[in-house]
């Protein structure tokens, strides 16, 4: 990446502490202890680099990016130069003299982790130099920072918009019970459901399902819709946390090829890559994991009705997972391949409280039918993915990367119908099935001219499984009567493509850079015909999927200008067309089809001030097409709607960003962003019940909503001084409101499915650590509080409809020991006091009780 600032220091530090504090906010005070940080020594440690000859400015990010640099230099002076490359470990100082040698340049140390790169006349007479000399009138034009700022954990606090990065260290240093427990600690951002079937469903600042929040694996979208009941529909993605590299969000409307569609966000997961697995310095590298866990056992065969409450012990093995990854590095050529394999049983809630039940409208309800340390039915997994990647480099300027990355799961879920309605009829059911196959082309194409750094990529993701039609029928099995869990099959093949590239400009008014380029998507929905019904003996129900075509696709430009060094200037336009093919056996011909687009404009502006100081605003539309359930025929009881309008979102954000290293010692590090956003969702499709009312299915419809609106405040934040580090989120909802026919409220419409997207009023996430034996053990915990629903339920009907929690705190501990160079052992301890609750927005199941997970990493 390229950001421009200045140096300058003129402007002594009591006179900019004096003028940030103007903003009347606390954070200055920490700022201000920052911008008075003197410079420190640079590290002598060596590094292991491999360059090859090629532009000197592409060369410089490379170095930067390997040594953990952040290297200062206006744009002209490395432009038309080229360096002969180097390879080998060297100090940085030696490498830094290699790289610029021939150049008629020379480096500086102006800081710890920051160097200056400047005219060998300006610097000592050859191209090596030294530490910077502590002078305090040094002013250089505007500079270009290429290297340590790249880190994607940094991307965040440097970007005009909320947006944010969960790092592979975060994943595993509290893995959880669920895939979705990798968003804990992510403020706006909620796995809904996560306890029930072994699946990703994200909820980004209210906005769920039906395509408004898209999760990208490896750019590719493997997601489906399932309809679950009175739950509604969720979106399933599918992946194992070993498999994953790190992980990006983007919150509300989003630019580029992945944000086609979306309104609510992108949650884009990189898996491993070769660099994930090969150390520095070398050409191969090995990774395995095992790790075991307590608090759960094998379910009982199905249908079964009593819960088990003698949870087994810690080393009975039958809970765990290993994986195994291999990479390879070359000069033209990357490998990585891993295979992961998972099995864990039904989990058992937490014995701990007294919060069983709610009140609602004067009548207690209980929160679940499973009590205080019993078996939580329906909520195992047996599952087994694998991914490799080849990546091969054509000379200097071309990358192809092949891809494939899949995933097979046995696994429990219960539909809301088999979790609310009667006690005696909640049961362990068959297991559901599901597997997904995705494959990825990418190629980038980089050669010495700023004004072409193209992607282009081609893309498949194929997914099937079987999933059940149950409710809850009463254990009439001594009768020989048996409940039906009837299978319902469906596939979802969805193709890819898009390409892009960016051009960068330097004019005489700032630093310009242009990323535009268009994106499709095709997504092929199939299913069969299915039976619902009570009991086997009983007669079927036919249901009838959505089956058809849907396709997004369209162009898309986003311009950025740095007009000078406190000065950056963003906008976009986006135009997004749409189409649905009804293919289903009740399709009705002049019915079947439909199509439509729209534009989405985006504007945002920087100031930066200070040295790692950013105040920013950003506007920002989008457009959510409607999807095959909502127009056309489906197995929900509800009648399709053929002229829904597409939904667009308009968002308003305003925040400040500050980042910065060297604050109190010479190598912290203080990270934090805090954000106001204000969310109006036009058009807004909703399920509302039939009028006048029917007396047999379907019961509902769809409809366009006037708007619904989210506002909140979010704010995140880090400090990592090497011996401790501190991580915090918070989020918090200041109104919410939908709007139909004119009419406003704090309530979600009666028989919406938005009624189970609602989440807690306020979230907050604290996580605290130390380093000790030079930072060889890690120990720390982390302390979550959701509160209650942001708007309460006001339907009768929607009671049934409507995942139900009380406001709870949970902590969790955690401890890291590196036993050497190659071997890691992690220790984990979730819900750490085995509290009885319900997750926000997890619909009835109770939370997993203390769960105590231990792991073994290796890397050689």
């Amino acid at each position: 990446m390229t950001t421009r600032i200045p140096l300058i220091h003129s402007v002594s530090c009591p006179d900019r502490v004096r003028l940030l504090a103007s903003v009347g906010s606390v954070l200055a005070l920490v700022v201000g202890s920052a911008l008075c940080a003197p410079a420190h020594a640079q590290s002598n440690e060596p590094v292991t680099v491999n360059i090859g000859a090629q532009t000197l400015g592409t060369a410089l990010t490379a170095f930067g990016d390997r040594a953990g640099l952040t290297l200062l230099f206006p744009s002209g002076r490395v432009a038309g130069r080229r360096t002969a490359g180097l390879s080998g470990t060297m100090t940085r100082e030696q490498a830094l003299t290699r790289l610029l040698a021939g150049t008629g340049l020379s480096w500086q140390f102006t800081g710890a982790d920051t160097v200056t790169i400047t005219d060998v006349a300006a610097g000592s007479g050859s191209a090596a130099s030294g530490a910077f000399d502590g002078g305090d009138t040094t002013v250089l034009d505007t500079i270009n920072i290429r290297g340590a700022a790249d880190n994607p954990a940094d991307t965040p606090y440097e970007t005009a918009g909320s947006s944010a990065y969960v790092s592979d260290e975060q994943i595993q240093r509290l893995r959880g019970v669920a895939p979705g427990d990798i968003f804990k600690g992510t403020p706006g951002v909620v796995a809904s459901g996560k306890n029930n079937g072994a699946k990703l469903d994200v909820n980004i600042r209210g906005m769920q399902g039906q395509g408004r929040v898209k999760v990208a694996i490896d750019g590719t979208q493997q997601s489906t819709t399932t309809w679950r009941g009175y739950q509604g529909v969720d979106e399933r993605v599918y992946i194992d946390p070993d498999l994953i590299g790190g992980v990006s969000i983007e919150k509300g409307p989003s630019g580029g090829a992945e944000g086609a569609g979306a309104t609510g966000g992108v949650v884009s997961i990189r898996t491993l890559n070769a660099d994930d697995i090969v150390e520095e310095g070398r050409t191969y590298g090995v990774r395995l994991r095992a790790s075991t866990s307590d608090n759960a056992d094998s379910p009982q065969p199905a249908p079964a009705y009593n819960q088990r409450s003698d949870a087994p012990s810690f080393f009975d093995f039958e809970n765990g997972s290993g994986s195994i990854a291999v990479g390879i590095k070359h000069d033209s050529v990357d490998f990585v391949g891993a295979f992961s394999k998972r099995k864990t049983g039904n989990y058992f809630a937490g014995t701990k409280g007294d919060d069983t039940h709610y009140t609602h409208e004067g009548i207690r309800y209980p929160l679940s039918f499973t009590k205080p340390g019993e078996e939580v039915f329906n909520t195992s997994e047996n599952t087994a993915s694998g991914l490799a990647k080849l990546t091969l480099r054509f000379g200097d300027d071309h990358t192809l990367q092949l891809g494939y990355v899949g995933f097979q799961s046995k696994f429990g879920e219960s539909m809301g119908s088999l979790l609310f309605q009667q006690d005696d009829g909640y049961r362990q059911v068959q297991q559901s099935d599901i597997r997904t196959d995705t494959y990825t082309a990418r190629y980038r194409f980089t050669p010495d001219n700023e004004l072409i750094d193209l992607k282009a990529n081609l893309w498949l993701a194929d997914v099937s499984g079987t999933t059940r039609a149950v409710s809850a029928m009463p254990d009439l099995i001594q009768w020989g009567i048996y409940p039906a869990d009837e299978p319902r099959y469906s596939e979802t093949r969805t193709w890819g493509t898009d390409i892009s590239n960016t051009s960068r400009f330097d004019t005489a008014m700032g630093a310009l850079s242009l990323d535009y380029g268009a994106t499709y998507t095709l997504e092929d929905m199939d299913g069969d015909v299915y039976c619902s019904r009570s009991f086997t003996a009983t007669p079927c129900v036919w249901m009838t999927p959505s089956v058809g075509e849907r396709g997004v696709g369209g162009a898309f430009s986003t311009a950025k200008w740095e007009v000078n060094d406190w000065l950056t200037f963003e906008g976009g336009l986006r135009y997004d067309r749409w189409s649905l093919h009804d293919q289903s056996e009740k399709a009705v011909e002049g019915e079947d089809r439909r199509n439509g687009g729209g534009m989405s404009p985006s504007v945002g502006v920087t100031l930066t001030p200070f040295d790692g100081v950013q105040f920013f605003a950003r506007y920002a539309e989008g457009i959510r097409p409607p999807t095959m359930r909502e127009t056309m025929v489906s197995d929900a009881n509800a009648t399709q709607n053929f002229h829904l309008d597409a939904e667009r979102t308009k968002s308003w954000e305003a925040g400040v960003n500050v980042m910065r290293n060297g604050v109190f010692t010479a190598d912290d590090k203080l990270r934090a962003k805090l954000a106001y956003f204000n969310n109006d969702h036009h058009d807004y499709i909703s399920r509302v019940s039939v009028y006048p009312p029917v007396q047999s299915m379907p019961l509902f419809t769809f409809e366009n909503l006037d708007r619904v609106t989210f506002r909140g405040i979010e704010l995140s934040g880090a400090y990592d001084a090497g011996s401790f580090f501190l991580e915090g989120a918070l989020n918090y909802y200041t109104d919410v409101e939908f709007c139909r026919d004119g009419t406003c409220a704090s309530n979600t419409v009666q028989s919406d499915y938005a009624v189970a997207h609602v989440p807690a009023d306020i979230s907050v996430s604290v996580t605290a650590g130390m380093r000790f034996f030079e930072e060889k053990l890690t120990i720390g915990g982390r302390v979550t509080h959701n509160g209650e629903r942001i708007i309460p339920i006001s339907e009768p009907g929607d009671r049934q409809r409507t995942p139900m929690w009380l406001p709870y705190t949970t902590v969790a501990a955690f401890a890291s020991y590196k036993l050497d160079d190659h071997l890691t052992v992690d220790i984990q301890a979730q819900n750490l006091f085995d509290r009885y609750y319900i997750d926000a927005m997890d619909g009835w199941n109770p939370a997993p009780g203390r769960t105590v997970r231990a792991s073994l990493t290796a890397k050689f």
